[in-house]
C-alpha cells in the first residue's frame, strides 16, 4: 500500500500534477494499492482523481480527520470538537490572526486568497468574521496563517501548550495547520492497514512524520525541513524519483 501527500509532493507546485509525476504514479499502482494522505479535503482529493483520471483505493483527508476507502464508505470522521473549536476561535480573535476553516465542502476565512488556483474544486468564502458561519458547521481543519516564519514558529509553540488535544503541525514556513483530537496521517494508516502488508509513504512536511514512523519504506523530497527528512528513510528531489527508486529495489521488507 502506497500513502502519498499531495501538496509539495504529488501536486508538487500545489496547483498541478507534472507529466512525469503523472506517469510515476500510474505505474506504482499496477503493483500497489493507492492512498492519498493530504491536510486538503476529500473533494480536492477527488478533483485530482477526475482532473487527472486516475483512483486511489485510500483518500485521508485533514491529516487524517476524515478517511474514506475503496468502496467510499466513511471510516473515520472526526472534526474539531465544539468546545475547543470556540476557544481556538477566541484565541485567534485576541490575536488578530489570518486563517480559514474547512468544512469539507469549502473554505472560509477573513482574508482575500491570493492563489485560487491552488483550491482544486473548493469555493473560497471571504468574511471579515468567519465565526458565525462556521460556529455550527463541523469544521475539521483550521489553516492559520502567520505574518512571519518567527511568528509561525513562536504561534505553533503556543498552540501546542494551550490546546494539547488538538493536532497542530506548522507546514512550510508560514502556515499552521490544527485539527481534532488525536488526527494524524499515521493513525488514520494504523486504522486501514491491513496485516502483514508492505507500507510506503512519500511526503515532505511535519504532518507527513507520522505515517514515516510507521511505513517499511519512506521518501522525502528534498526540499522539505531537515527535521522532517531525517524521519523518512530517503530523501528524493521528486515524487517521480521516489517510484522510480521503489520500482527499481525489490527488497520491501527494509
Amino acid at each position: 500500500m502506497m500513502f502519498i501527500d499531495m501538496d509539495g509532493t504529488f501536486v508538487f507546485d500545489s496547483s498541478e500534477v507534472t507529466k512525469e509525476d503523472l506517469h510515476a504514479f500510474k505505474e506504482a499502482e499496477k503493483i500497489c494499492s493507492m492512498g492519498i494522505a493530504t491536510g486538503r479535503s476529500i473533494r480536492e482529493i477527488e478533483y485530482i482523481e477526475e482532473h487527472y483520471n486516475i483512483k486511489v483505493d485510500y483518500k485521508i483527508a485533514f491529516n487524517g480527520a476524515l478517511v474514506m476507502n475503496e468502496k467510499n464508505e466513511t471510516i473515520v470522521d472526526e472534526p474539531i470538537d465544539s468546545v475547543s473549536f470556540k476557544a481556538l476561535m477566541n484565541y485567534l480573535k485576541k490575536n488578530q490572526l489570518v486563517f480559514d476553516a474547512l468544512d469539507g465542502k469549502k473554505r472560509i476565512g477573513n482574508f482575500a486568497h491570493e492563489a485560487e488556483g491552488t483550491l482544486m474544486g473548493l469555493t473560497f468564502v471571504q468574511v471579515d468574521d468567519p465565526y458565525p458561519l462556521i460556529k455550527d458547521q463541523k469544521i475539521y481543519k483550521l489553516n492559520i496563517r502567520p505574518k512571519s516564519i518567527e511568528d509561525a514558529e513562536k504561534i505553533t509553540v503556543e498552540l501546542k501548550m494551550l490546546f494539547t488535544n488538538l493536532s497542530i503541525f506548522q507546514v512550510g514556513s508560514r502556515r499552521i495547520e490544527v485539527t481534532g483530537t488525536d488526527t494524524s496521517k499515521g493513525n488514520a494508516l494504523m486504522k486501514i492497514r491491513k496485516p502483514q502488508t508492505t507500507i510506503i509513504a512519500i511526503g515532505d512536511s511535519e504532518n507527513d512524520i507520522s505515517m514515516f514512523e510507521i511505513s517499511n519504506k519512506s521518501y522525502c523530497m528534498d526540499h522539505a525541513p531537515e527535521n522532517v527528512r531525517k524521519s523518512a528513510e530517503y530523501s528524493v528531489p521528486r515524487f517521480n524519483d521516489a517510484i522510480n527508486h521503489f520500482l527499481n529495489h525489490t527488497d520491501l521488507e527494509g
